[in-house]
């Protein structure tokens, strides 16, 4: 068992053997007890959960919170887990994507159900909110092709269980699915539709990356592994999805069918309002043998999928934002999905209006399109440190000079602040702040050096033993 993680096989053994796994016999009710205990672990940082007793789903068992530590997403992608942000944008500036691998069959072909004979609701699916009726899949993987430039997009998303062969899939027309989707409808075609339910660690944490227009997030597992990855046709479309992957729904998103769909416990921490949204007819669902479904806690923060969306948005939106200023030096996305993101600028290479093409820039790239704060820092400011983030923002910025505002631009609808804009939902104000050192005449105080103790010989050593500090440190 080493990385890259083939299968949630291979993973769960990983995490067993590194004491990163607890197996709950407690009988559980889907209902009333899994969301809560989700929302628990990403809070104290637990491990990740095999639960092995699901009450009315007799041999099914339900994997979550598999990605939800630092240390455990490192494992996944393959790296070291001190400055891991930082090693995500190298991997994804330096290593070039590698194309999956089509394969003949895999693992998750092992059971075939076809037409009527599927019936999704014998899927083991929690609910997260007590508002939720029906349940939704929070950890399905989306996966679809452009209509014109083959293209495959594939990303989280949720889906209302909505009968035993439905699904209600909110599809947002800012995003890639919703780009997908319109051009499907313009032909008056169904867009077939491919939603994996759990494949490997590493193949959920490049889904999250908010890749540019016409770039499949999926050739990013390659640039990580260093080998592609293995996928398969579909049985009732021409999509490929990973071999070892647990289950398969295989579907068409039809562009004349819509249902009512909400409210869900959305990524804000909010439940998102009500929408008539397209439908997804159920066409087969393909698993391994003995499945294992996968439940990702989703609501306010932290959980899982904030803390894997986080990490990723950082890496790639480096990676974007240095292509177009390269004075940036760093990114953290802060909070929500990248609602509040740190940036770090070269301290020496500084000039004025730098710090507003900074935040213009990362409005424009694909990894800012949800952000409405940005604070932009000195280099010499470890944004991936809170202390030091607020020391900064303290000390270095004056709000009546300070902020720059973009009155509007475009945001997620589940943004819950945005209506007050009076644009409907989708419409959001951003606000760059300047946590930069000011420059003459304004910079006299901050000549005087920032007020820490000098290192001695014997502080190093005494931290050494302390182990709060490494030999290099």
């Amino acid at each position: 068992m080493e990385f890259p993680f083939a299968s949630l096989r291979e993973w769960l053994s990983y995490l067993e053997v590194q004491g990163q796994l607890q197996k709950i016999s407690t009988p559980v009710n889907l209902r009333h007890d899994l969301g809560y205990v989700s929302k628990t672990v990403a809070d104290l940082s637990g491990p990740a959960l095999l639960y092995e007793n699901v009450e009315g789903y007799l041999g099914w068992r339900i994997f979550s919170d598999g990605l939800t530590t630092l240390q455990r997403r490192a494992w996944a992608l393959g790296l070291r887990a001190d400055d891991l942000s930082r090693r995500v944008a190298e991997v994804l500036m330096n290593r070039g994507p590698i194309k999956p691998l089509v394969v003949n069959t895999g693992p998750c072909k092992e059971i075939k159900v076809f037409g009527q004979d599927v019936d999704l609701t014998d899927l083991p699916i929690p609910y997260t909110g007590v508002y939720d009726n029906p349940p939704y899949i929070t950890a399905g993987i989306s996966t679809i092709q452009d209509l014109e430039s083959g293209w495959v997009n594939i990303a989280v998303r949720r889906f209302q269980l909505k009968g035993q062969r439905r699904l209600c899939d909110l599809v947002v027309p800012s995003q890639h699915e919703g780009r997908v989707f319109a051009r499907y409808v313009r032909a008056g075609q169904p867009m077939p539709i491919a939603i994996v339910i759990w494949a490997d660690p590493l193949f959920y944490l490049v889904s999250q990356l908010p890749a540019a227009d016409g770039v499949s997030e999926w050739n990013y597992w390659g640039a990580f592994a260093g080998q592609p990855l293995p996928v398969v046709k579909c049985e009732t479309s021409d999509l490929l999805v990973p071999a070892a992957a647990e289950i398969i729904i295989e579907g068409v998103v039809d562009p004349r069918m819509r249902e009512f769909e909400g409210p869900f416990c959305e990524f804000p921490g909010y439940y998102s309002g009500c929408y008539y949204c397209p439908v997804v007819q159920v066409q087969a669902v393909t698993m391994r043998a003995e499945p294992i479904y996968y439940y990702m806690y989703m609501g306010k923060e932290p959980s899982e999928g904030h803390n894997m969306a986080h990490l990723m948005y950082s890496g790639e939106i480096v990676r974007q934002l240095q292509a177009l200023v390269p004075e940036v030096r760093d990114a953290n996305v802060l909070s929500t999905w990248s609602f509040t993101t740190a940036v770090s600028i070269d301290k020496q290479a500084k000039r004025a209006g730098l710090v507003s093409k900074v935040g213009m820039a990362l409005k424009t790239v694909k990894g800012g399109a949800t952000v409405k704060n940005i604070m932009v820092f000195d280099d010499d400011v470890d944004i991936h440190n809170l202390n030091q983030v607020l020391w900064a923002f303290s000390v270095r910025f004056q709000p009546a000079r300070d902020i720059f505002i973009m009155p509007e631009t475009l945001t997620t609808p589940l943004d819950p602040s945005s209506p007050v804009m009076g644009k409907g939902p989708g419409v959001t104000s951003v606000a760059v702040y300047d946590c930069t050192e000011p420059g003459p005449p304004y910079d006299e105080p901050f000549k005087r050096q920032v007020a820490i103790p000098a290192r001695s010989v014997t502080a190093v050593e005494i931290l050494q033993t302390l182990g709060l500090l490494h030999e290099e440190g």
